[in-house]
């Protein structure tokens, strides 16, 4: 079965105040502290994958689309998900928004050297993370060491 990398952010107030999905509009992004996850998922096609993904951290049904115009509405109860669109919920008191997935290969990782962007074998993502702890800072080439 294909495996899914699904990305979202997490946006938290800065006043910690609580938060409810009008916020992601009448807010300002300023008013929020981002911080971005990637998650991976099974199923059969994309959009199944994206389903399990909403199942896990939006079992309520409280998930807005939102449309090419800016405005947003529910997520109907039949609706099916498509991996393409930009999607909004609140989880733990934090707004959440969905911003795409890739098919993952097997026995690659997100790559670290490139803010994910591509992929690589585990061993050398694993080897990076742990002689620089974080990717490179932008502009900069990763230099793989001697042995890798």
């Amino acid at each position: 079965m294909p495996n899914y990398r699904v990305f979202y952010v997490e946006r938290t107030p800065k006043d910690d105040s609580t938060v409810s999905l009008t916020d992601m509009f009448e807010r300002a992004p300023d008013d929020f502290e981002e911080t971005d996850w990637e998650e991976t998922y099974d199923g059969h096609n994309a959009e199944k994958a994206l389903a399990g993904f909403f199942q896990d951290h939006a079992a309520d049904g409280a998930i807005q689309i939102m449309e090419e115009d800016g405005s947003s509405r529910d997520v109907g109860g039949n609706e099916a998900f498509d991996p393409d669109r930009t999607y909004v919920w609140v989880e733990d008191g934090h707004m959440m928004e969905y911003q795409g997935m890739d098919e993952a290969t097997p026995g690659m990782v997100s790559c670290p050297m490139c803010d994910g962007t591509g992929e690589v074998e585990e061993a050398v993502a694993e080897g990076y993370l742990a002689g620089h702890g974080a990717a490179p800072a932008s502009g900069e080439q990763w230099q793989p060491s001697a042995g890798q």
